[in-house]
């Protein structure tokens, strides 16, 4: 069994309870976990989930929107402080690794990789490679966004699981995340922000119902959270569509998977 522990639900706005989108998925059967992206106040949101420095052992960046790699040097330095002693390998499209390299880069005068406490690696993951991220199987391939960016297929003890991260609805949804136990995806639009939705490339509420219907997944959590709208009409939006159990988690909330 793992945990699931959705550190951030907002989209790239965060709110007063809300921090850009973070997930950790903590595997029982292995010593350290893994964390995918690293927008927001990311080491805090680890403290809240009780999750001390050397709790993750892998972070996988989607892509390099702000909100989804703007904090990594923070996350650097303060799992540093933190006292953090076991590596770090850091997983993600090969653009998107070069990217996070210039970002630590900036910081060379502080972030001294070759002298850290810690080791840090940068592994770049081509669209489609099967990799292991925290002891877990898994498999990235590219989503349909404004810049490159990938979801994630984990091969988990109780049923696969699969994370978007931003997209439009595509095929690659739908390869990725057939017959799945539970689909995390983004929901930065309701139905009537649709346009909007295709001229940023996200997802809305109801299109993320249709997939997994589509999928045929027992469970669907909507993630990325659009600031300004009710979430009970999230809810409903994506029910008309999909029948099975929909989560919209708060920040800090668990499920068992």
């Amino acid at each position: 069994m793992a945990r699931l522990i959705f550190l951030g639900t907002a989209a790239a706005l965060a709110a007063a309870k809300r921090t850009n989108s973070l997930l950790a998925v903590m595997p029982d059967d292995q010593p350290a976990g893994l964390l995918i992206d690293c927008g927001g106040d990311v080491y805090a949101a680890l403290l809240r989930a009780r999750l001390g420095p050397d709790a993750i052992s892998d972070l996988l960046i989607t892509h390099v929107h702000i909100d989804h790699i703007g904090s990594l040097p923070s996350l650097l330095e303060n799992l540093r402080l933190g006292g953090r002693s076991t590596p770090l390998r850091i997983h993600a499209l090969p653009e998107v690794i070069e990217i996070a390299r210039d970002i630590v880069q900036v910081f060379d005068y502080e972030l001294t990789l070759d002298q850290w406490t810690y080791q840090v690696s940068f592994e770049a993951v081509p669209s489609g490679q099967h990799v292991t991220l925290a002891g877990i199987p898994a498999r990235v391939l590219a989503m349909d966004h404004t810049v490159p960016s990938i979801g994630v297929r984990l091969e988990l003890p109780r049923g696969p699981l699969v994370y978007t991260s931003d997209t439009q609805p595509n095929p690659a949804v739908r390869e990725l995340a057939q017959g799945v136990h539970t689909l995390i995806t983004e929901c930065t639009f309701l139905r009537a922000g649709e346009a909007a939705a295709r001229v940023s490339k996200h997802t809305t509420a109801f299109e993320a119902g249709q997939e997994a219907s589509e999928c045929g997944v027992q469970r669907l959590a909507l993630v990325h959270i659009g600031g300004g709208w009710p979430i009970a009409e999230a809810r409903a939006e994506a029910a008309t569509a999909f029948a099975g159990e929909i989560v919209i988690p708060d920040d800090g909330d668990e499920i068992a998977v």
